[in-house]
């Protein structure tokens, strides 16, 4: 029973009761119903997950195999239905990885088979390559053999067209309108619009706020350290800031409303689920 392993882990510790009492923040009343296997006396189902996790964490033992074991001898069709979805991905991979090694091998063949075409094709191609630079050599170019220039130079040397005028109607004179340059009205938007967008600021640490629409266990760890552990009520706000990220353990993730560097994320998870969430400076796992 998960009861009697924390209870011999905690006393080859020698570790009292209220040592884990202080140490947890959990009730001596739940620590030694958790050992006896009293459930019932317990606040729910979610804290009694949550309490396991808090206390197997606190004597270095895994947390997640814990509450694993928990659910298995209070509620084996729970653990068979988990057991199963994780069975299945597994076989599915297994077929993946295999059709995949048939097909390299089958590659492999192809390639082994028709690596004598590929010399052949190579030595064509550079034959080909030989015979054509030596006709360029002995032919040169035209406007070299000739002395006449080449349509590129007779294009740059070709004068601008002159600005033309615009009668402007209902007028006896004539005003000088000079005709607008389509190119270099196109370049001038071109360059408006190929401006980089200024990129957004990153932020200097993180900071979380969570807000409970109902009773929820938590556990806040910033940069390593635990700076916050307990039950916090219905109608509370709360607020941790840390250097490089902020761990946020809910043992009713469905109460808990997190907004992260100033932007909201709504609730953590369904009301009663256990989630942990990591905080950095620019992502949320």
């Amino acid at each position: 029973m998960i009861g009697d392993i924390l209870r011999q882990e905690r006393e080859r510790q020698s570790l009292t009761v209220k040592d884990i009492e202080q140490g947890t923040s959990i009730r001596a009343l739940y620590i030694e119903a958790i050992e006896k296997g009293e459930y019932q006396t317990l606040p729910g189902e979610v804290y009694t997950k949550g309490f396991i996790r808090n206390y197997a964490n606190f004597l270095n033992l895994d947390a997640d195999d814990c509450v694993r074991r928990y659910v298995s001898e209070n509620h084996p069709e729970q653990a068979m239905a988990e057991a199963a979805r994780e069975e299945t991905p597994r076989k599915e991979t297994l077929v993946r990885d295999t059709s995949d090694f048939s097909q390299a091998g089958a590659g492999y063949q192809m390639k082994k088979g028709s690596s004598v075409n590929y010399g052949m094709m190579a030595a064509a191609v550079a034959l080909i390559a030989v015979l054509g630079g030596g006709a360029y050599f002995l032919l040169g170019d035209d406007s070299h053999s000739t002395g006449k220039p080449s349509a590129g130079q007779v294009q740059q040397n070709k004068k601008p067209a002159s600005v033309k005028t615009a009668e402007k109607p209902g007028s006896s004179a004539k005003e000088s309108v000079p005709a607008i340059d389509a190119g270099k009205g196109q370049g001038s938007q071109a360059q408006n619009t190929s401006q980089p967008a200024s990129s957004e600021k990153k932020a200097n640490d993180v900071q979380v706020t969570a807000k409970f629409t109902d009773r929820c266990w938590t556990k806040v760890v910033a940069d390593g350290k635990t700076v916050y552990e307990g039950i916090a009520e219905e109608g509370k706000t709360m607020s941790w800031k840390g250097s490089e990220n902020v761990t946020i353990t809910a043992g009713n993730a469905g109460a808990m409303e997190l907004t992260h560097n100033g932007k909201p994320l709504g609730k953590a998870g369904a009301t009663g689920q256990v989630v942990d969430k990591v905080f950095t400076k620019d992502s949320v796992n």
